[in-house]
């Protein structure tokens, strides 16, 4: 009998963990592999739900954040840890990286030092500006030179990835990962004794046949400053307009975002200020929600799985699958835009319909069988 092949597959935030949990868990009941979790701990606090609600088992845990560290020190810290890690006698076959985090860069690059191949998922994802998103820009591009298989979730990232000079034989589009994990999640939640409403409800939002809900995050640090200001106009003005909408906003705990959100909505009781959302809450608030404001790159994604509409609180996006089908628009920062937008969609039904029931770019929930597949095939036969 073929010796299982040896996967470690390295997570340290908990969007990284979410897109990865379809594939930890078909991994572990998959007799072609022997899985290894490690979790860098760039996420703590913000992770530990998603662990325990997928019910993710933890082979090596690290810490590599520290107080008031810069990128450059994250990135140093997690390259001596993992190193380290990597070289405890483990024999591994393949390194699995997910996204655009530090923790990808520096497994990729630890990996790329050991001469293990690397498999990527969610490759091949561009806006071509460093700066925006940042450093997440930066870090899908380094990666994608140092990659072994690039799974593409779309022909437009695949597509990237061949401008690029990327081999087609090591290029997949399997759809994203996230489509996998929300399938999951509404399943685990479904088997669970909190059904959406009651999710809503726990959370302090208990809204009558006439009122509407908006989910908004805001976090990105190009956004930070005068752009959450101009959010917050913008969500003030909305508010003012309609006395029957509601926004959900799950406030990030950087203070650059936690503090100035605070002050702005402490009297307003049409914006329920929550504290960072599990994964179960946010999906019963995405379920629940009209539209979206966000500028979380997997919230563009989830959006369509639940056929609601999505602002893009970012001048570009390096998902512009969500706007080639007409599920978001670009907005920005712009207060003046973000309302006409938010306006339109809330009070012009057909256009709402054009832009809530979407075919989902992001594929079918097959994207991490596709993976694991893949790599049972080249690492048999290699």
């Amino acid at each position: 009998m073929t010796a299982p092949i040896q996967l470690s597959i390295i997570f340290g935030t908990r969007p990284e963990l979410i897109k990865l949990a379809p594939v930890i868990l078909l991994g572990q009941q998959d007799p072609r592999f022997q899985i290894e979790v490690i979790f860098t701990g760039q996420h703590v606090e913000l992770v530990r739900d998603a662990i325990d609600f997928f019910k993710i088992k933890i082979d090596q845990h690290l810490k590599i954040m520290h107080p008031g560290q810069s990128l450059n020190q994250l990135l140093i810290h997690a390259l001596t840890q993992l190193e380290h890690t990597f070289n405890n006698g483990h024999p591994r076959d393949a390194i699995m990286v997910q996204g655009d985090t530090t923790t990808v860069l520096a497994g990729a690059l630890v990996a790329f030092h050991m001469k293990l191949p690397i498999a990527h998922v969610e490759a091949g994802l561009r806006s071509y500006d460093l700066l925006h998103p940042y450093p997440e820009e930066g870090n899908r591009q380094l990666v994608s030179r140092l990659a072994r298989w690039h799974f593409a979730p779309t022909q437009l990232s695949a597509n990237n990835l061949l401008n690029e000079k990327i081999q087609p034989e090591d290029i997949f589009i399997t759809g994203n990962t996230v489509v996998d994990a929300v399938y999951l999640a509404k399943e685990f939640i479904q088997a669970s004794n909190l059904q959406p409403t009651q999710r809503l409800s726990a959370l302090g939002i208990a809204l009558n046949a006439d009122e509407k809900l908006i989910l908004i995050t805001a976090h990105r640090r190009e956004n930070f400053g005068e752009g959450i200001l101009n959010i917050c106009r913008a969500v003030k003005q909305l508010c003012e307009r309609y006395p029957n909408l509601h926004f959900a906003w799950p406030v990030h705990l950087n203070p650059a975002v936690h503090d100035v959100v605070s002050d702005a909505f402490k009297d307003m009781p049409q914006v329920h200020l929550l504290q960072p959302l599990d994964y179960p809450n946010l999906l019963a608030i995405l379920q629940h929600a009209h539209l979206i404001m966000t500028d979380s790159g997997g919230i563009q994604e989830e959006s369509p799985s639940y056929q609601k509409p999505v602002l893009i609180l970012r001048t570009t996006t390096e998902r512009p699958e969500v706007l080639d089908v007409g599920a978001g628009v670009l907005v920005g920062t712009d207060t003046e835009l973000i309302v006409s937008e938010a306006t339109r969609l809330l009070e012009d039904t057909a256009y709402y319909a054009k832009r809530a029931y979407v075919k989902n770019p992001f594929g079918d929930g097959t994207a991490a069988q596709q993976i694991l597949d893949r790599l049972a095939l080249d690492l048999h036969h290699s």
